[in-house]
């Protein structure tokens, strides 16, 4: 909660330190875009042998449990290190039972400067971009087990669509904070699904060791946009002159 007293020369130190590390979010942007350039490169190489049925099994396993893990952390951030509140902390309207099973789907600090950050839903708060992390992951794993288990081949062009989401998904943090949290959602489900739209595009043009690459490329393509938003919050709240409890944990 916004307590409505000015920081405190403590809290400016730490806004200063934010200012200091806010070159890492930046040197992982360039890298993950370096990332999409390698893709890129490779995809004009000459067509190797492609990959066995076998390898193509192995693939999606490693994709989809990556993905499901990445879900997993949307609805248990406190078990990730991403919240410091447990649900049983949270407002009743942040949290829900799923199954006996307590959820977060809420976690911004209850400020006017965090509006664009969540939506309310039948009188519960989703964070907007946790949700649509959530269902990209379910899509990617849709769209991966659709190629790697049916054997339904995607166009090469399918990665440089892919690639195109990727780039969207990383830039629009730090180029367009937008204030509608419906398009926070849609831009994080972009982000994801092109996760796999990159994967299966690639499949049929790469060897299994490029795929490896390619899953390796999507984990730290996902750190990236996790330090971008990061990076992010941190300025909101270096903006916003008062104190609350995000401020001081």
């Amino acid at each position: 909660m916004v307590s409505g007293k000015p920081e405190t020369p403590e809290g400016a130190e730490r806004s200063q330190l934010t200012r200091v590390g806010s070159f890492t979010p930046y040197a992982s942007l360039i890298i993950s875009i370096s990332g999409v350039a390698l893709v890129v490169a490779y995809m004009h190489q000459p067509r190797p042998t492609p990959s066995s049925l076998d390898a193509g099994f192995y693939t999606w396993v490693l994709f989809s449990t990556l993905c499901l893990l990445g879900a997993f952390a949307t609805l248990f951030p406190h078990l990730c290190g991403r919240v410091a509140h447990h649900p049983e902390e949270l407002n009743a309207l942040r949290t829900s039972t799923i199954l006996g099973v307590q959820v977060i789907h809420g976690h911004h600090p209850p400020c006017v400067e965090f509006r664009g950050h969540e939506f309310t839903l039948k009188g519960k708060t989703f964070c907007a971009s946790c949700m649509g992390l959530l269902l990209g992951a379910f899509t990617a794993v849709v769209i991966a087990s659709i190629h790697f288990l049916f054997d339904i081949s995607f166009p090469p062009v399918a990665a440089f669509i892919g690639l195109g989401c990727v780039v969207l998904g990383l830039l629009y943090i730090p180029f367009q904070r937008t204030a509608f949290p419906l398009l926070r959602s849609v831009f994080n489900v972009v982000l994801v699904v092109g996760f796999s739209l990159v994967l299966t595009g690639v499949d049929m043009l790469s060897s299994f060791e490029f795929e490896l690459v390619v899953i390796g490329l999507c984990v730290f393509w996902m750190y990236t946009r996790i330090q971008m938003s990061r990076w992010d919050h941190d300025r909101i709240c270096r903006v916003c002159g008062f104190r609350c409890d995000r401020k001081e944990a």
